[in-house]
């Protein structure tokens, strides 16, 4: 059986007690939990919650961000995401995705050399914690969150470390027309450490403008055939978000999705 998780942010505008009741009634089996709702939550109530609904936790999103070049910007995230990374392993999360920032006044080269320097300082306590970094890209209109554009770039940031505790997040919605993609999850498996299940129509021009899952044109079944002939064994994040997800409401939302996805393996 696949495993899949439902992330927070796809029930944005409700409470953490809200997300974890709603998402046991459906039979939601896994979270994909928020560091803001963590947050605004307070841990101690969310371990409660968490252990009291029975739900397993995928990842712990998003950390970093990391002000590029901003030397007391930079100490101050790597110790907020160092604390990311323990609730991670408190709450028993798999990975905690990082957005590794970005500087408009730092070439990509600056960028990745001044990134791999932060990641490199978390890698002990990853590694310590047993929670693996996921590095996600960004889109250009969110440029400020990462430096890195594409699922290939990614993969080759990452190479370069060299770490068992690293890894990169293949999102679909963004992932799906690159070149050599099919080639890079064949041959990279290894370094996936999660999969965001979302899609999109063709023709949105908005970056959070997503839909349920084969209500858009992103070859989801081609890529999950993909990830399954390569070994992939992590888990599938579904991730919904944007004005459509509002318009229908979350409660008719989430059981579509869950549907969708178990119908992606037909």
């Amino acid at each position: 059986m696949r495993r899949f998780s439902v992330n927070q942010i796809s029930t944005i505008r409700w409470s953490f007690e809200r997300d974890l009741e709603y998402y046991v009634g459906v039979g939601v089996t896994c979270v994909g939990v928020s560091v803001a709702k963590l947050e605004e939550c307070g841990f101690g109530r969310a371990v409660l919650l968490l252990r009291d609904s029975g739900l397993r936790v995928s990842c712990l999103t998003s950390s970093g961000a990391f002000p590029l070049g901003d030397v007391q910007g930079e100490a101050e995230a790597l110790e907020r995401t160092r604390r990311h990374i323990e609730l991670a392993s408190e709450i028993g999360a798999d990975c905690l995705m990082i957005m590794p920032g970005n500087a408009v006044q730092l070439s990509w080269e600056e960028s990745a050399q001044r990134a791999r320097m932060l990641l490199e300082k978390l890698l002990p306590a990853a590694q310590a914690s047993r929670v693996r970094l996921a590095v996600e890209t960004a889109n250009p209109l969110q440029a400020e969150l990462s430096f890195l554009r594409t699922f290939d770039e990614a993969l080759d940031f990452v190479s370069e470390i060299r770490s068992p505790s690293l890894g990169v997040v293949l999102e679909t919605h963004e992932a799906w027309g690159e070149r050599r993609l099919y080639k890079n999850i064949r041959y990279r498996t290894e370094q996936i450490a999660l999969v965001q299940i979302s899609d999109v129509k063709l023709g949105t021009n908005c970056v959070s403008d997503r839909v349920v899952i084969g209500d858009g044109d992103v070859p989801l079944r081609r890529i999950c055939r993909a990830l399954a002939e390569s070994g992939f064994r992590g888990w599938y994040d579904i991730e919904l978000v944007g004005p459509k997800i509002e318009g229908e409401g979350y409660e008719s939302v989430i059981p579509r999705v869950m549907q969708r996805f178990d119908d992606l393996w037909v």
